[in-house]
């Protein structure tokens, strides 16, 4: 496999082919290990710290809401960099639901969780189906890409 080699100075663009894939226990004291791989990704994609920190968030918010939710024992993170993005996709293999069913709006049963994220990411897809799993996909493009592309 021919895999793009990174060399990473300050300020530049690492642009890799491969995603960066972590297999975690479905438990709270490993959403760190989350945050600090989202925050290496961005960094390599050459985020800012605004965009960095709003990954973060994004990501936190992901992870817990498989944790609480999904019935597994562990699940997948998947991290991409793309020309003036991040992509992040997490999976599980639990339960899953009916995506149609979720109130879009939050209330006193939920939905902070995804709301959060739809605010801070660019791009959201989900899919979800009963007895399927679940898969999360966010992507974030760099405050400097959105503003080029805008004007």
């Amino acid at each position: 496999m021919n895999r793009e080699a990174a060399e990473t100075r300050e300020g530049e663009v690492v642009k890799l082919s491969d995603p960066v894939s972590l297999t975690i226990p479905s438990r709270a004291e490993y959403v760190l290990l989350a945050r600090l791989v989202v925050s290496q990704v961005g960094q390599l994609a050459g985020f800012g710290p605004e965009d960095i920190y709003d990954l973060k968030l994004a990501v936190t918010e992901a992870v817990t809401n498989v944790i609480r939710h999904a019935t597994v024992d562990s699940f997948e993170v998947e991290y991409r960099v793309l020309p003036g993005a991040v992509e992040i996709t997490v999976k599980d293999a639990g339960g899953g639901f009916e995506v149609e069913a979720l109130n879009p709006t939050p209330d006193a049963q939920g939905g902070f969780g995804l709301a959060v994220i739809k605010s801070l990411v660019d791009e959201v897809k989900l899919e979800s189906a009963p007895g399927g799993g679940t898969r999360l996909r966010m992507v974030r493009r760099a405050a400097a890409a959105a503003r080029t592309e805008i004007g």
